[in-house]
């Protein structure tokens, strides 16, 4: 290729290295590496690390300062041109002065293909790629960002905590927390880069929760605190609940069924939240529809908190997306606990869902598992 020498290979291949740190944190956007290089060698790096967060090149170039002017600039993925969370990259690339880019893969954005290439090069930039040969792992970091814009529903993540026995409470409505205090803080992290937090009617009813970022001064980067969302096919949220006495607060949505009771309807209205109506049949939501109607209210990434059924059948139709799992070393035993996944199940250990793409974490005391949901192709949404 044109411009491309042998001496770019490794800053580019660290650049596809870096992305990868991203991955499981930043969905449904492209997880991305930089690497910024000057006269004198590497100057800055970064990767975008979370969802909201800014991304790998205002990384690099915070971390290299005056030295980004001239520097060359390795990155995993075609620079965005767009205005999205986050300011055009290409901007802030041409406004620190870097002199030559070079990039693996294109955008795979059908509308976005090429134009941070041509912004740069417009701006008097040397740009270089997609470099063939790097292309398709950098490529293969793509595949959910892929799937995700080409879809009309959220990133769904399942998030829970449980006892080594695999209990998420030690009966319903006992309360108390599973994991340790690391845990609950990377947690509220996560509520915080979230456009939404979501759970069942019956965890609200067992344990009346708030659903807040709680961190010290609130959600990172100055983001609002996310929409609280309870799926309740038949109203039956609390007018007393802690959710619907802050919902002035933070805002609380409630996603019911097309024929839930006008009345209630109307006490929460007046209490501050929203009412979102979508089809339901035998007094089940149909979470699909469900979805994709908090995706065309502007939620790209949903956190879901529970409880138990809800995690069944978002997993059962291979709607859910990423699982994180907190495994405490505390054991509660008996046989009243509560499971973290209910539903029908399935009758062999052989059909269980395998998760891909597995880490495992110490977070503190804890062990956090993380992984994937294959997403396959017949599963319909919202139809």
């Amino acid at each position: 290729m044109a411009g491309f020498a042998e001496e770019d290979r490794p800053r580019l291949e660290r650049a596809v290295a870096l992305a990868r740190m991203g991955l499981g944190a930043v969905e449904p956007n492209p997880p991305v590496g930089c690497v910024l290089v000057g006269p004198d060698g590497v100057v800055g790096e970064g990767w975008h690390g979370a969802y909201g967060g800014p991304h790998a090149e205002v990384v690099a170039l915070s971390k290299a300062g005056d030295a980004a002017r001239g520097a060359t600039a390795y990155v995993s993925l075609e620079p965005c041109s767009r205005h999205g969370k986050t300011p055009p990259c290409t901007d802030a690339l041409i406004a620190a002065g870097v002199k030559r880019v070079v990039f693996a893969a294109l955008d795979p954005h059908p509308q976005q293909r090429g134009a941070g290439a041509e912004a740069l090069e417009a701006a008097g930039i040397e740009v270089v790629g997609p470099v063939a040969d790097l292309a398709p792992e950098a490529e293969g970091l793509l595949d959910r960002f892929v799937a995700a814009f080409g879809r009309r529903r959220p990133w769904v993540h399942l998030k829970w905590a449980m006892s080594l026995d695999g209990r998420i409470a030690a009966e319903v409505g006992s309360g108390g927390a599973i994991s340790g205090v690391k845990a609950r803080r990377l947690t509220h992290e996560w509520r915080g880069r979230s456009d939404a937090i979501a759970v069942g009617v019956n965890t609200v009813l067992s344990d009346d929760p708030d659903l807040r970022c709680r961190l010290e001064g609130g959600p990172p980067e100055g983001r609002p605190q996310p929409r609280r969302i309870v799926f309740d096919s038949s109203l039956r949220l609390p007018a007393g609940s802690r959710l619907v006495s802050t919902a002035n607060e933070a805002p609380v949505w409630v996603v019911t069924g097309e024929d839930a009771n006008a009345a209630q309807e109307r006490i929460l209205v007046e209490m501050g939240c929203r009412v979102l109506r979508v089809p339901s049949a035998f007094d089940h939501l149909d979470i699909g529809a469900a979805l994709v109607r908090l995706r065309e209210e502007g939620v790209q990434r949903l956190l879901v908190e529970g409880g138990a059924q809800v995690h069944g059948v978002l997993l059962r139709t291979r709607l859910a997306d990423q699982v994180s799992a907190f495994v405490s070393p505390r054991i509660l035993g008996g046989d009243r606990g509560v499971l973290a996944v209910a539903g029908t199940g399935i009758r062999r250990s052989e059909d269980a869902l395998a998760l891909e793409d597995v880490t495992w974490k110490r977070i503190g005391d804890d062990l956090l598992m993380q992984g994937f949901v294959p997403s396959p192709s017949d599963v319909e949404v919202g139809e």
